[in-house]
């Protein structure tokens, strides 16, 4: 049975009717039949990108930005409602990714339709948009944020001036390590690792700019990078705008990485690798033919194992689809996606607070301009895990951030078994909380409605 859907207002068609979508059940395949639900549709319009990334910032509310018709911020809840926050300027549309940063605010970056107009840019979850010239010559994207308020990204170009960099919530911008021609092009958005160091993908061009060498790198807080190994693989020029075949780089629980290769492989039609902290590659998965898609992005569900979106090719005859690889290296596919009722991918996966996937498709769908869609594999909500305490030491009264994951939705904070009365979200990552009076020295424990986590080191009341 296919998408059914409800209603369409305007410009924009809300839906929120729920509809299986036919899962393919080879092998260790979920017991649940899976579903999808699509909750936006764009409509079609003359930029190259449909609704963005989704960031969840309270349980079930998702900040995005998507630029089909008139280019705007706005939150997305699971039933379909949209707020609109900001509508961009004529002629400048925002790209991803998306980052919510230790101040509250989305951070992201928009460009002109014509080159020379480009900025990054926040906006607050009640509104409110703040736009940060650039500083660097070329598209900077962020994706990493640290409770200290510094962003990290890259910017990238096929011809030179490749970086990684740091940029402060009030948009000041400074680069960390200029990437020379063997150290690649740094095309993958970089992710921090558990060790501290920053990770991400590289390629080295050929003369005509495409790619045939993948890498993964790690850039010390200092700047000092190593290439920690390299793999073959293929990326078309730049007469393909960023984000076409994009590549994922993520850290898994058992602290390994875990990334995707879109035209690598012995068959040149993708592969899927494992890296240890220390260099060890593996291949996990080569995709034999393109007949469902090349790999791009990468998630971890909650039950420890890896899903993905590929995605098709229409010259080589392939679908896009949806798939999952255990850490072992056992692979399924999932689901086939159905271009004229879901979209075309590129597509981005986020994991809810509900322990569903939440995604977007670039382009196509009912109305042409892509979906916002969440699927449904019956896993459990994520627990809590934190990660850090900043700062480590405070009196009574002092204000603390607390990191880690999947922290939206606290309904209690401890200091050493001491409730605290005043604490709210900042994120999916952060909660900001006063140390109570009566707080003894010791962890911090944060409690959602999935559970609680205790931080491993003590925070010294004062």
């Amino acid at each position: 049975m296919g998408i059914q859907f409800c209603a369409s207002v305007g410009a924009l068609a809300f839906l929120s009717c729920v509809a299986g979508l036919g899962l393919l059940q080879a092998g260790s395949a979920p017991k649940t039949s899976g579903s999808t639900i699509t909750v936006y549709s764009a409509t079609s319009g003359a930029s190259y990108e449909g609704p963005g990334q989704l960031v969840e910032t309270s349980p079930g509310t998702f900040a995005t930005v998507g630029i089909h018709g008139n280019p705007s911020a706005y939150l997305l809840t699971r039933q379909g409602a949209v707020t609109s926050l900001y509508t961009f300027p004529a002629g400048l549309v925002p790209t991803q990714p998306l980052v919510q940063a230790v101040n509250g605010r989305v951070y992201g970056y928009q460009q002109s339709i014509h080159p020379n107009t480009q900025s990054n840019f926040s906006f607050g979850l009640t509104g409110g948009f703040q736009a940060y010239p650039l500083t660097l010559p070329v598209v900077s994207y962020l994706s990493i944020q640290l409770p200290n308020g510094e962003l990290y990204g890259t910017q990238w170009n096929y011809y030179g001036n490749n970086a990684f960099f740091r940029m402060t919530l009030g948009g000041a911008m400074s680069v960390i390590h200029n990437f020379t021609a063997q150290e690649g092009v740094p095309f993958a958005l970089p992710i921090l690792g558990s060790d501290g160091n920053f990770y991400g993908i590289s390629g080295v061009r050929s003369s005509s700019a495409a790619i045939t060498q993948g890498m993964v790198y790690r850039i010390a807080p200092g700047g000092n990078l190593k290439i920690l190994a390299s793999y073959p693989d293929g990326r078309p020029g730049p007469a393909y705008p960023p984000g076409t075949y994009p590549e994922t780089l993520l850290q898994a629980d058992n602290g390994k990485l875990y990334g995707t290769a879109a035209l690598g492989g012995k068959n040149s039609a993708g592969a899927i690798f494992e890296l240890s902290l220390s260099g060890t590659l593996k291949t996990l998965y080569q995709f034999p033919n393109y007949a469902n898609g090349v790999p791009e992005f990468l998630v971890q569900g909650t039950d420890g194992n890896l899903y993905g979106a590929a995605q098709g090719i229409a010259t080589l005859g392939g679908a896009s689809s949806l798939f999952r690889i255990t850490p072992a290296g056992q692979f399924q596919t999932m689901q086939v996606l159905n271009g004229g009722t879901v979209g075309d991918c590129p597509c981005r996966l986020t994991v809810g607070s509900d322990g569903k996937f939440y995604g977007t498709t670039l382009d196509n769908g009912p109305g042409g301009g892509g979906v916002a869609w969440v699927w449904d594999l019956g896993l459990p909500p994520p627990q809590p895990k934190v990660t850090g305490v900043v700062p480590t030491a405070g009196a009574t009264g002092a204000t603390v951030i607390v990191n880690g994951k999947f922290l939206l939705g606290a309904v209690a904070v401890s200091f050493n078994g001491t409730p605290a009365t005043t604490f709210s979200n900042i994120s999916a990552n952060y909660v900001s909380v006063t140390v109570p009076a009566g707080a003894t020295t010791g962890p911090i424990t944060v409690t959602t409605p999935n559970g609680s986590s205790t931080s491993t080191g003590v925070f010294t009341v004062e």
